[in-house]
């Protein structure tokens, strides 16, 4: 699939942490949480709209994967103390690597330069790195502006890959990428206004 789609579906993470907390924890949904999840899973379905074969499908499903590990993530590293958010985050990039690093002997894998260079910026700059600071931002950083701020990977990706790759997302992808990425950052600016009111109402 596309890289704007790949990190579109990635974003609906917030979703899955809604289901997981219906299904699993029993915590009853608000109509606003159950209007965010329709909207995002009809978003979801314009994904699929175009480039119906195969290999497009299963990308778009994988990318769906991505974002319910990616809730996995969110769900296992709030609440708790630094130290076991930063060791848990280190875990996870290593148990990454055992899984990948396997694929390499699967797959062909050409070991060039231009190919170690882009691994090392990836793993270091657009991976370690960034969660290096999203565990130093949980210090002091609200939940409403970690998610405001993460929206801009999913609204910047579709112009970095135009830019540098010249890949044009669908009409289709784009409406279902403003439904997904529009619902879900208005879902938490209510969340996160619902949260202070009833704390200042226990004050």
């Amino acid at each position: 699939t596309t890289a704007a789609n790949a990190i579109a579906l990635q974003y609906c993470a917030p979703v899955f942490i809604l289901l997981y907390s219906a299904a699993v924890l029993k915590q009853r949904l608000r109509a606003a949480d159950v209007a965010v999840v329709a909207l995002t899973l009809a978003g979801i379905a314009l994904f699929f709209f175009d480039n119906l074969g195969f290999g497009s499908t299963l990308g778009n499903l994988v990318a769906i994967l991505a974002g319910v590990f990616f809730a996995a993530m969110f769900l296992t590293t709030s609440g708790v103390d630094e130290p076991t958010r930063m060791s848990g985050l280190l875990w996870g990039q290593l148990m990454t690597a055992l899984v990948g690093i396997p694929l390499a002997f699967v797959f062909d894998t050409p070991i060039t330069a231009s190919a170690v260079v882009n691994l090392l910026v990836l793993g270091v700059l657009q991976l370690g790195l960034p969660y290096v600071l999203y565990a130093i931002a949980m210090r002091g950083c609200t939940s409403l502006v970690c998610s405001l701020l993460s929206v801009l990977e999913p609204l910047l990706n579709p112009v970095w890959v135009l830019l540098f790759a010249g890949e044009t997302p669908s009409v289709f992808a784009l409406i279902g990428g403003v439904i997904v990425v529009g619902s879900i950052t208005l879902w938490c600016i209510y969340d996160q206004k619902q949260a202070a009111r009833t704390a200042a109402a226990a004050v």
